[in-house]
């Protein structure tokens, strides 16, 4: 099995002497949020700061910079030898980062407030790239602590940078790109984890970690973890994690159930009998939760977390967007792991409305999980295809694939320039 295709495709992580599988965590927070999402022990190290504008990005002798007319409305495209710059309206790749690299397995983008920035996990060697979007250039590489894998952004002057290894997060300053703090997450000093932040929660967020039986509370002013929730099985850790603004309600995947957690009085207020990856729609009203081979619609706004019903989608459904239509009709687009193809649903009517082919992904041998991302953005569903090495773009109103842009064979994380209503939260946090 080749390892970088491997490592794209789903994160082992050791929990006493057990390694688990985990399924949609390498651009999921955006979480994804695009749940997209959302995203420490030794020295970081200083960034490579040298002045890339005079440097050859695009391989073709010329700077990006004097011919880019910024970024708005495209999707940056990341494959093993290049990052694509594709507008999705024309269908057409437009510009492409070359210098530098070779063979790349990158990780959960994320960008800025301002849309000025993107920044973008590079797995090896454990660093998270800059990339300027109006001159459409790498100006900067940080490195960070080992085995990095989510990235967030909880507000304008940070991004917080998970070490899967260390348990940690990484806090990158996006003025300086320099990492200023360390923050130890985890109660073992290692696992897999995420991090929930919304305006409602102050200088607080919560981090998950599926080595520890708890949701644990970050102070993000201090840098420090201050408390834990803990949690009724203590073999089980916290993975996925959404809030649902109106009920003032935290969901944490734990193991096979999700825990409810109050966030005014931090205590667990139920146990849902189903977990998976969530994703808030951007009016905030559902959620989506990915139950195996079915996805469950949760009512958002109700405290007893009603239950909408179970559309079954049965081809490994992941990567959830939504598209709100002119007559009001609710929509969530999901990316299949086991075919080639993406499946429409209404979530109102609770089925299925159409299905489009928008390329295939490699299916490592013997991987317990496979994870395929996506994006929504500029009315259009984007997702890659690493096998087929393509970018399906997918027209939200007509329902129709109106490009399959071919990028380079590896290509499986996507970023969207411009709102994308991310889907975990429904906001750019």
């Amino acid at each position: 099995m080749n390892d970088s295709i491997d490592r794209r495709r789903f994160v082992q992580v050791a929990t006493g002497g057990t390694v688990i599988a985990l399924a949609g965590c390498l651009s999921d927070d955006g979480d994804g949020d695009g749940d997209g999402d959302g995203n420490e022990g030794e020295d970081e190290g200083e960034p490579d700061t040298g002045d890339s504008t005079d440097e050859d990005e695009n391989g073709d002798g010329e700077s990006p910079g004097d011919d880019a007319d910024g970024s708005e409305g495209l999707v940056y495209a990341f494959a093993p030898n290049t990052i694509a710059v594709i507008d999705p309206e024309e269908g057409t790749v437009v510009d492409e980062i070359t210098e530098d690299l070779s063979d790349e397995s990158w990780a959960d983008p994320r960008i800025t407030a301002a849309y000025d920035e993107i920044y973008v996990v590079r797995e090896s060697p454990s660093q998270v790239v800059v990339i300027d979007t109006d001159a459409r250039e790498i100006v900067d590489e940080v490195d960070i602590g080992p085995n990095p894998t989510h990235m967030y952004h909880p507000n304008d002057d940070e991004m917080w940078v998970h070490s899967d290894e260390e348990g940690t997060f990484y806090v990158v300053d996006t003025d300086t790109h320099e990492v200023t703090e360390i923050v130890e997450s985890g109660l073992e000093n290692e696992g897999h984890g995420k991090l929930l932040y919304h305006e409602d929660f102050g200088s607080m967020g919560y981090a998950t970690n599926v080595n520890d039986p708890a949701t644990l509370l970050i102070d993000l002013e201090s840098y420090e973890r201050t408390d834990y929730v803990e949690l009724e099985n203590e073999d089980e850790g916290t993975h996925y994690k959404a809030y649902a603004p109106e009920t003032g309600l935290a969901y944490f995947e734990h193991g096979d159930e999700t825990a409810v957690v109050d966030t005014e009085s931090d205590e667990v207020v139920e146990y849902l009998d189903f977990a998976g990856g969530m994703y808030l729609s951007p009016d905030e009203t559902v959620l989506g939760v990915l139950d195996g081979n079915s996805i469950r619609f949760i009512d958002a706004t109700t405290a007893d977390s009603e239950e909408h019903g179970v559309v079954d989608v049965d081809e490994g459904p992941d990567a959830l967007r939504y598209y709100e239509a002119d007559d009001g009709t609710l929509y969530a687009f999901t990316a299949h792991t086991q075919t080639d193809q993406a499946s429409i649903i209404d979530v109102e009517a609770l089925e299925i409305v159409e299905t489009v082919d928008i390329g295939d992904i490699v299916r490592p041998e013997g991987a317990p999980f496979l994870y395929r991302s996506g994006v929504a953005g500029g009315g259009y569903f984007i997702s890659p295809a690493d096998d087929d090495g393509i970018v399906a773009i997918v027209d939200m109103a007509s329902q129709e694939v109106v490009d399959h842009v071919e990028v380079e064979e590896g290509v499986d994380t996507v970023q969207f320039v411009g709102d994308s209503g991310v889907g975990y939260t429904g906001t750019l946090r």
